[in-house]
This record gives structure tokens, sequence and C-alpha cells, in this order.
């Protein structure tokens, strides 16, 4: 992970918007239209690479599904298990030092950088791996919300922030990955599964730090660009109704396990 001085590095702006205008622009009615050349670039690049890591990562876990060490949805989590690692530490390490270093100052994080452009990439590409992957080797561990319809809605997002120059935006929230990397820990091994520390860090990161950076968002809405609070408004919402079916779940197992204990031997 980058820190210290490498993520101040890494959190510079480059392109445009940061340093000298050398680099030429696509050519309109495509659609990258406006962005310059090195920087689809870029993306084809980080696209690429962040393929050929997903695929790495994959391919040992169908080899131990077909030896049956593992179940089908052990392989379904197993991308998003690595995903959310590399986001939750970036966000950590590089991200969250460098928000406070600005005075929580959200203006200045959401800005076109080197390191944005790369972790906006690589999510994307894993949502659209995981749609493909999913659809080959376990298509039953596809939901419609949590998996067609938010992968769809994320890699549309993760495009418009490339084209309005704003992915400093997405780094913000890459601490709201800590309750998948447990989630999808539990589910790659049953036997490292916490339903009360995923629900903590839930609650944490995509409802407490969730409504923080709304706030901050609505209060710089006039210096950004893009207007970005709505977004996070509505996944706000999205957060609290899978939270809500978390504690109703919770309570469920909660009173079978009263029940279990009450009945006599």
């Amino acid at each position: 992970g980058l820190g210290g001085d490498q993520g101040q590095l890494a959190l510079q702006r480059v392109g445009e918007h940061g340093g000298r205008r050398t680099r030429s622009r696509t050519r309109g009615g495509t659609m990258w239209a406006g962005l310059e050349e090195e920087h689809v670039h870029m993306i084809k690049h980080d696209a690429a690479l962040t393929l050929v890591i997903m695929t790495a990562v994959l391919l040992p876990m169908l080899a131990l599904e077909r030896a049956r060490r593992v179940d089908n949805k052990a392989v379904s989590y197993a991308m998003s298990l690595c995903t959310s690692l590399a986001m939750t530490t970036a966000g950590f390490v590089t991200v969250l030092p460098a928000f406070a270093e600005s005075g929580f100052d959200v203006s200045a994080m959401v800005v076109d950088t080197r390191y944005a452009r790369f972790v906006s990439t690589f999510f994307a590409t894993f949502c659209l791996l995981d749609l493909v992957y999913g659809k080959l080797f376990y298509p039953k561990q596809i939901d419609l919300l949590t998996g067609w319809v938010h992968h769809i809605v994320y890699m549309w997002l993760m495009y418009h922030i490339h084209v309005t120059h704003t992915q400093g935006s997405f780094a913000l929230f890459l601490i709201e990955e800590l309750p998948t990397f447990l989630l999808a820990l539990g589910n790659v091994s049953r036997k490292l599964r916490t339903n009360l520390l995923f629900g903590a860090a839930f609650f944490a990161t995509r409802i407490a730090w969730h409504s923080f950076m709304l706030h901050h968002f609505w209060a710089a809405r006039k210096a950004i660009v893009a207007p970005l609070w709505p977004f996070i408004a509505l996944t706000l919402v999205l957060h609290l109704h899978w939270l809500y079916g978390y504690l109703l779940q919770q309570r469920k197992r909660l009173r079978k396990r009263a029940a279990s204990k009450s009945k006599p031997e």
C-alpha cells in the first residue's frame, strides 16, 4: 500500500488538471469523447491489469471447487474478497490520511489523479468481470439487486466520474468496502464468519461514514463541478435498507437460538 509521502504523491493532480496540457484529446462521437488519449490509454491498461488479477484469483478457486474443497458460493466471493481487501486497504492507508490533512475538504479531494483513476477503473472492471464470470461459473449466486443492478449502476458511475474528472470522489468511499471484505471472508471460509463484526463495520462505514460524507458533499456542492450528492443520498437509502434486512435476520437468528435452548433435553 501507499502511505506517507508516497500517498501524497499518489494523490497529486495529473493530466490537464495538474500539469501541462500536452496530450491530445479523443475525437468526438465516442464514449470517451473529450478525454485525453493518455487518460483512455490508462483506463485500458488498468482494466487489462485488473482482468489478469481477477482471473488469477478465480482460477485456483475453480480448481478447488472441482476438487470439492470449496462450494460454489465460496467461488463467487473470491474476486469480491480480493477487491474489497484492496479497496479497504487503500482507503485506510492512503485516502483517509490525505483527507484528514486537507482538513476534510471534499472539494480538494474530488480531483483527477492517477491513483483515483486506477481504483475507479479497478472497481468498474471487477463489477464487469463478476457479472461475466458469474454468468459462466456461478449464475445462481448473482442476485438481481446486489449483483446485476448494483454492478451496472456502479459501472456507469465509474464512467461518469472519469468523464467529469471527479474520480477522487470514489476514493473517499473506499473504506466502505470493509463490510464487503468481512462478508466475502465469511463466505470463502465459514470458520471466519463474524456476523456481529460485519454489522458493526457496516454501520460504521456504510451508515455513519456515508452520512458524514453526504454532509460534506452537500456543503461543497457549489464547489464541485459534477452534482454527486444525490447519488450519495440514494446509496445511503440503499444501505439503510440493507441494514434493516440485516437486523431482521439477526433477530430471527437470536429467536431461533433462544427457542432451541428452551427446549427440554
